[in-house]
């Protein structure tokens, strides 16, 4: 979800619970603390791992995000800061227990908000990696953004005189009607898809990508509900190999070990795999066909900037395997800065 809804949300429920300024602040901090995971980026830049330093990763979880509230509050009242929030926003952040709690319940409402969005979240980590997710909404719906943006305006300059309550229904109102949108079109596409097939919302509000599989084929499809528009957007094999098969297995084995194929599986819709064996050794080639799908209609320069979702490209030699796609780990800023806005 966008970051305006994931600050106004918890915000407007303190001010309509009449809470004090402290805990209306600690709550908005709460809302805003998962996302603040863009400044971990840079260590899986510098170091790659496999501990989900990426956007909706590590921070996007109970635990975790228990840390990350803990973190916000702190910085939160350091005294520039305090002074800043204080002034702008009509609130008092401070650093008590009592705060804490509140934190993190705004903590978990920016939880529960991405459980709704595509690809979701890692809710049990580190117990269990998986992605919860109930893929309704796009990473942010435009609708609720600018709900929520105009929202979060009033109550910056109209503190107080605004009644809360109507704002969090009007609020909800944005997000319940979207959602439904979102379901009716979802419900539709498996009906002409078929259960077995898979809908991921897409950019715009009446777009969904569809991935189907037949036997070892993959494809992808693009669906306009508003035209019932149907168009076949890729079609792949799971596993492509253009040379004597001697030797993959072993290869992709090496491969899997690597931090970055590890995470670019586990950020991926669904993954494809080209190999070729050159030289003495195996080119493998991983590609998400959904972000593959999602990437055609792009310009050129801005596909560049994505290219990182879209392929991971591995060298293996023996039982030494390089990313060989440099820029990828550069390339993925543009889609946290995409994500986060």
């Amino acid at each position: 979800m966008d970051l305006f809804t994931h600050v106004a949300l918890p915000l407007l429920l303190g001010r309509w619970l009449k809470k004090s300024a402290e805990e209306v602040a600690a709550l908005a901090l709460g809302g805003l603390a998962p996302d603040l995971d863009i400044f971990l980026l840079p260590i899986n830049w510098i170091h790659p791992n496999f501990f989900l330093l990426v956007h909706r990763g590590i921070t996007h979880t109970l635990l975790f995000g228990f840390f990350a509230s803990i973190l916000v509050l702190f910085l939160a009242t350091v005294g520039p800061v305090r002074s800043q929030i204080s002034q702008h926003f009509g609130l008092d952040p401070k650093f008590t227990r009592r705060a804490i709690l509140f934190a993190y319940v705004g903590v978990l409402v920016h939880l529960a908000l991405d459980g709704l969005t595509t690809r979701g979240i890692p809710l049990l980590y580190p117990i269990d990696f998986t992605r919860i997710s109930a893929e309704i909404f796009f990473y942010s719906e435009t609708p609720l953004l600018l709900a929520s943006l105009g929202i979060l305006i009033i109550e910056v300059k109209r503190q107080g005189l605004i009644d809360p309550q109507k704002m969090i229904i009007l609020l909800l109102l944005f997000l319940v009607l979207t959602g439904c949108v979102r379901l009716a079109e979802k419900d539709r596409a498996e009906v002409i898809f078929g259960d077995d097939a898979r809908a991921f919302p897409a950019t715009n509000l009446f777009e969904w990508t569809v991935l189907a599989e037949d036997g070892g084929d993959v494809r992808v499809y693009s669906y306009d509900a508003l035209s019932r528009e149907v168009l076949l957007s890729g079609d792949y094999p799971k596993m492509n190999a253009s040379s004597s098969e001697d030797g993959l297995k072993a290869a992709l084995d090496v491969a899997e070990n690597l931090p970055q194929v590890r995470t670019f599986r586990w950020r991926a819709y669904e993954v494809v795999i080209s190999a070729a064996f050159r030289d003495g050794g195996w080119d493998l080639a991983y590609r998400d066909p959904v972000m593959a799908a999602r990437m055609m209609g792009m310009p050129t320069s801005p596909r560049g900037f994505f290219s990182g979702l879209v392929s991971l490209d591995v060298r293996v030699e023996g039982e030494r395997a390089k990313v060989r796609n440099g820029g990828y780990h550069i390339q993925k800023r543009f889609e946290y800065l995409c994500i986060y806005f």
